[in-house]
């Protein structure tokens, strides 16, 4: 059910008179989980806030809070990160170096605060499924396959959370608005700065919508709009040819790889035919298991791994080799293992539920999708996971351009195919003190690697005025076969 205009404006009002209480921090030193194993300097804290914002006397849920200090003595505005996924959460970014030294950067103008989404990371209740699912040999087999595991899952998160007092439909966009505005006020700041990244940025454009007098300055990275939750086959077509056109002009892969097209059709020919056997070791006692991986197993794969960084889709040559020459696909084992283990949480499938999608975009995707070299697996597991959550669509008015003079400075990397360059100049339209810091060569992780891109973005916080362009080295593939 779509709601009417009116209804959301009222909806988005009451979440300012939740109440929220100051944040009681205590120190604490994270350790990355990298190999680097840093130590970064912070405080911890909980914050309480409804569940439902219409009814702050109801049900309540906490938000896992972290706070890195400012390093300089005339501190801004609070700097709030916000994360993407949806499902992700904020300080696992830590354990990334090009993070890390983002985050430093951020610190020169201000607090910085992260913090996990409702539903995210540590943050209760927790949509993580735990005990983390057993896989099976056939999950990867067929697209329903795949469909029914995560069916299966979301039923155990879903009644975890009911059995525990909690409603899933309260976890969407316009509540975590609200739990945002209740972060600004528990920090006690007039206004904040917002830095996004992915779909974080979806989230800060509903909240300069709804809060505009909250926000001071807005940072926008590798932007996604409001009527982009849905993904265009088209788009992922067009960047799979620009991998391609970059792996015949490499020198280490171009020989082989005249037309990378060509063989990725072939492969999935082949796998939609007979599933290809992966061996590999599973979960912590290490069992063997064999998986079965079909053709849309692959599409889905390579949606959700290859196209968004060069830091990815530079080992995609290898992996359409290994396929196609019949030997061990490392590749897919370590993209399989990390599918398993990845501990996203399962707001990812409540949030794009009810973010939905315009009937416009919803045809151009069926128009696109049985020509597509991955068909539908850019939106796989939507609409049909929704039968699990029944998210009421939050309608057309959610989704329509956010209009806003306040300043925003958008970043995005020239080989991003998830949120590409064009994507970001459509939203842009619609902001009247926007400014673009195109990231040449960088992706959707990998633009922040550049030490210009965090200085840019922090002086953008001062008031300075950020360059057009960064540039990065070019990407280079990975050898088909590994140098010992």
């Amino acid at each position: 059910m779509k709601a009417p205009f009116p209804s959301v404006l009222l909806f988005l009002g009451l979440t300012a008179l939740a109440p929220a209480a100051a944040p009681d921090w205590r120190n604490e030193t994270y350790v990355s989980r990298d190999a680097a194993k840093a130590r970064v300097a912070g405080q911890v804290a909980r914050l309480v806030v409804p569940e439902d914002p219409a009814k702050p006397d109801g049900t309540k849920i906490e938000l896992a809070l972290m706070r890195l200090p400012a390093t300089t003595a005339t501190p801004g505005a609070p700097i709030v990160y916000l994360h993407g996924g949806p499902g992700g959460a904020g300080a696992e970014h830590l354990d990334n170096p090009d993070f890390r030294a983002l985050f430093a950067a951020l610190q020169t103008q201000g607090d910085v605060i992260l913090f996990d989404q409702r539903g995210c990371g540590q943050s209760k209740p927790s949509f993580i499924p735990h005990p983390p699912p057993r896989p099976e040999p056939d999950l990867l087999a067929s697209r329903e396959r795949l469909l029914d595991f995560l069916a299966r899952t979301s039923v155990a998160v879903r009644d975890r959370a009911v059995q525990a007092g909690h409603d899933p439909h309260l976890y969407t966009v316009p509540q975590s608005v609200a739990d945002l505005e209740a972060i600004r006020r528990a920090l006690g700041a007039e206004r904040i700065h917002l830095f996004a990244h992915s779909y974080g940025t979806q989230l800060a454009q509903a909240f300069m919508r709804a809060h505009p007098s909250s926000v001071a300055r807005a940072v926008l990275v590798g932007s996604r709009g409001m009527d982009t939750a849905r993904k265009l086959p088209a788009e992922a077509d067009a960047f799979l040819g620009r991998i391609a056109e970059l792996a015949r002009a490499d020198a280490t892969v171009g020989a082989k790889f005249p037309d990378l097209l060509a063989t990725f059709r072939r492969v999935l020919a082949k796998l939609d035919a007979a599933p290809v056997a992966v061996e590999m070791e599973c979960g912590e006692k290490k069992e063997p298991m064999t998986f079965r991986v079909g053709g849309d197993a692959l599409r889905f794969i390579v949606a959700k791994f290859y196209l968004g960084d060069p830091d990815n889709f530079k080992y995609l040559p290898k992996l359409l080799d290994e396929l196609d020459t019949g030997r061990r696909p490392w590749s897919l084992v370590f993209n399989i293992g990390t599918l398993l283990r990845a501990p996203i949480s399962y707001t990812w499938l409540t949030t794009d539920a009810a973010s939905g999608v315009t009937a416009a975009r919803a045809a151009a995707i069926r128009a696109q999708a049985p020509t597509a070299l991955l068909r539908e697996a850019m939106n796989f597991p939507f609409p049909e996971i929704n039968r699990v959550w029944t998210m009421s669509d939050l309608g057309d008015a959610f989704r329509a351009p956010v209009r806003t003079e306040l300043p925003t400075l958008f970043v995005v990397g020239s080989l991003d195919g998830i949120t590409p360059v064009g994507q970001t100049r459509e939203i842009m339209r619609t902001f009247a003190a926007a400014r673009l810091l195109v990231v040449e060569n960088g992706g959707h992780n990998s633009l922040f690697r550049p030490a210009e891109v965090p200085a840019a973005i922090a002086s953008f916080y001062g008031g300075r005025t950020p360059p057009e362009s960064v540039r990065m080295p070019p990407v280079e593939f990975m050898p088909l076969v590994a140098t010992r």
